[in-house]
């Protein structure tokens, strides 16, 4: 579905991503860990141009996004994206939130849009807060209106960018339940995250990012009893409690 090939990408002298490549079939559940500015974000951002590469191709069902004929907001449509910051219209509640993009972007009917949304928001748990202010939400809801916004797309593969750090720690799991029943739904998913016990549980395959480049990619199995980089090794000892 997605294949990145040598993208680079520069913050003014500083190389944030340097050469990655990257596939992710269909269905399957990607999980981007490593320290805070290893590249995780960015490359997550890249994969639907909210940060722009230097150089490079990503390919989406075989489209270069880098191609300056694509119209990359087509592809996006098609790409759900959920941010650490939930990234709410905090002037509009929760239906309104989630039925403004696919009344805009694919010309549904308010009626149509608004039983999608009737749709995600029960996936999700929030049937009854349709009309609710969204300001008057915990994170934790904040952050589900986020996940059923995207889903409202109806997209065929979601990014999420530490979907959980923003949150409470009795919040994360209302969260990470969302996004496991996602993946048995057969959902693909690319996913920044620091929680290490979700990535083993959710992933198909685990990349660790330092200094800009993937520096080990295994099945969280080896990835975490087996690891093979010094670096690995250092970072998982630091975090293994958490698993």
């Amino acid at each position: 579905m997605i294949q990145v090939e040598n993208l680079t990408k520069r913050f003014d002298d500083r190389v944030i991503l340097n050469e990655i490549n990257l596939t992710v079939h269909s269905r399957e559940v990607i999980t981007l860990v490593g320290s805070s500015g290893s590249g995780k974000t960015t490359l997550l951002r890249c994969l639907n141009l909210l940060n722009e590469p230097d150089s490079g191709h990503i390919y989406f069902e075989g489209n270069d996004l880098m191609d300056p004929k694509t119209d990359i907001n087509k592809h996006r449509e098609h790409m759900g994206m959920v941010f650490q910051q939930f990234n709410l219209f905090n002037n509009k509640n929760v239906l309104d939130n989630c039925i403004m993009a696919p009344m805009l972007r694919l010309g549904l009917t308010k009626e149509v849009a608004t039983q999608r949304a009737t749709k995600y928001l029960t996936k999700v748990g929030l049937k009854d807060f349709m009309k609710q202010d969204v300001r008057r939400l915990s994170g934790g809801q904040k952050q589900r209106v986020a996940i059923a916004r995207a889903l409202c797309m109806e997209p065929k593969v979601m990014l999420f960018d530490e979907p959980t750090s923003a949150l409470d720690p009795e919040m994360v799991g209302e969260v990470l339940s969302v996004i496991k029943t996602l993946r048995d739904e057969g959902m693909t998913m690319v996913i920044v995250t620091h929680e290490m016990g979700f990535a083993k549980e959710v992933s198909d395959r685990i990349l660790f990012m330092d200094q800009g480049i993937v520096l080990e990619e295994n099945n969280p199995e080896d990835f975490f009893n087996h690891p093979k980089e010094e670096r690995t090794k250092q970072f998982l000892n630091r975090v293994i409690q958490h698993i």
